[in-house]
């Protein structure tokens, strides 16, 4: 653990949307904490309210609803449309 606390990141291409980078002299905790935190900035969209008027499925509501959460969601700002 000797470099723990003095990582170096060498910047290899930045673009709005992405950014591509080195990360060394460090250990892997500071690695996970670095995507842990990219995660949790990242803005995400997900199905939070569903509604059901008849289930007619061997499934039940809260089973679908959370798979239905679960589906990935693109979102593109409306002010990048041109």
């Amino acid at each position: 653990m000797p470099h723990q606390r003095f990582p170096k990141i060498e910047i290899i291409s930045s673009a709005p949307q992405e950014i591509q980078f080195i990360l060394s002299d460090t250990d892997t905790s500071m690695a996970n904490a670095l995507r842990r935190i990219m995660i949790g900035e990242t803005p995400t969209l997900a199905i939070d309210l569903v509604e059901f008027h008849e289930n007619s499925t061997v499934l039940n509501d809260e089973y679908i609803a959370h798979r239905l959460g679960m589906i990935p969601i693109r979102y593109q700002a409306p002010d990048s449309f041109k």
